[in-house]
């Protein structure tokens, strides 16, 4: 019997060290942009192309503490494995934002914002999977 709870199992460890090296920059990123949208004037939005822009402010701020709010629970999601259910919606969250952010900038012509959205919503897509298979685990 302790010859079994010795073993590793290292399904569970590639899906944390995959899921860490999604967490890690796209959590980053989302507290980064989110940070901005709560808080940057409007003009440093426009600047950089943020979709918020196009909202009405409150609106833009609004989408900018969610964001800090779902990056946060990303993390929890990944340290704490009561919290991987919490963390795949928080993932779910991201990618929904960023597939709106594209049609936002499809919709306002910024077509250089294009192949940011698509490399994000797919590492989000992924990340989303993962926290999926965390969950069906501590089931």
């Amino acid at each position: 019997m302790q010859e079994r709870s010795r073993k590793t199992n290292w399904k569970s460890v590639t899906t944390w060290v995959t899921l860490a090296a999604l967490v890690i920059p796209i959590g980053g990123f989302s507290i980064f942009v989110g940070w901005n949208k709560a808080n940057a004037p409007i003009e440093i939005l426009a600047e950089h192309s943020a979709w918020t822009y196009h909202l009405p402010v409150w609106l833009g701020r609004t989408v900018g503490w969610l964001e800090l709010v779902a990056a946060a629970v990303l993390f929890a999601g990944l340290l704490i494995p009561k919290f991987a259910r919490p963390g795949m919606f928080a993932a779910i969250w991201i990618t929904l934002n960023h597939i709106v952010a594209a049609i936002v900038h499809i919709i306002f012509a910024e077509w250089h914002t294009l192949t940011q959205s698509a490399i994000v919503t797919t590492l989000c897509v992924i990340m989303v999977l993962l926290f999926a298979q965390r969950v069906r685990r501590t089931i």
